[in-house]
């Protein structure tokens, strides 16, 4: 599947010539427990075995999207990477068995998380929704999981920045023009500020107000615009670089 979403050799990927053409070991191997990982997430859901089971069920799906779709999004990711550049040393094999740890180890909290937040939060108290009781929320530490799920999420994308990393300090035996180098450096700071917003929202969901919840949980969206007004910022060097390439 990897191998056949390239169009073609010689494919540009957001800037960065194709290099990796073939499907390492390294990479389905990653494949197969992404793979698990989701499984786990689908075996979690008890089968209905009523029609008022299935109902609730199907009410549960939200929060199930939201973990399926970050899934996807971390397995899109990764292929792109080792698409670009085809790497596969000693130290990217240590860096992605590290992000592959991550993900088993934050499937299970994320999921949890999701549904907290999408079907008793936002579906039920915002919206009035009679959500099922999936969970036993007895006990239940908003700040700690808030952390926990921080925490996890920012692991991640500082793993891809790392890899983006590893490319960098590999540039010469890649052979990355000016443009590329640059490309790679943009993604490598683009996953270290995605990470970096939740890490800075720990905080605020630990202030003494029965707001720090929302305020914690809302200031996740800042990602958007902080990676937005980065890109506008580095906009000019690419500019730059295209047409100093460009013939006169």
């Amino acid at each position: 599947m990897r191998r056949h979403m390239l169009k073609h050799e010689g494919e540009e990927m957001r800037g960065i010539r194709v290099r990796g053409l073939e499907v390492t070991r390294l990479e389905g191997l990653t494949d197969a427990m992404i793979g698990f990982a989701v499984t786990l997430l689908i075996v979690s859901l008890e089968p209905p075995t009523s029609y008022d089971q299935l109902i609730k069920l199907m009410m549960s799906f939200p929060a199930f999207a939201i973990t399926f779709m970050l899934m996807m999004f971390i397995w899109y990711w990764h292929y792109r990477f080792f698409r670009q550049f085809g790497l596969n040393s000693g130290k990217v094999m240590l860096v992605n068995a590290v992000l592959m740890f991550i993900v088993l180890l934050f499937v299970f909290p994320l999921k949890f998380f999701a549904t907290i937040v999408i079907d008793y939060i936002v579906l039920e108290r915002w919206f009035g929704f009679d959500m099922p009781d999936q969970l036993d929320r007895t006990g239940l530490n908003y700040p700690v999981l808030h952390t926990i799920y921080a925490t996890g999420f920012a692991a991640v994308f500082l793993c891809i920045s790392w890899l983006y990393r590893l490319a960098l300090a590999a540039r010469a035996e890649l052979e990355l023009t000016a443009f590329e180098t640059l490309s790679t450096r943009v993604h490598m700071n683009v996953y270290i500020l995605i990470a970096a917003i939740p890490l800075l929202t720990i905080p605020l969901v630990w202030l003494p107000t029965q707001w720090a919840p929302m305020i914690a949980g809302m200031s996740n969206f800042f990602i958007w615009p902080a990676t937005s007004i980065y890109a506008h910022m580095v906009k000019p060097k690419f500019d730059a670089l295209k047409n100093a390439s460009e013939p006169a």
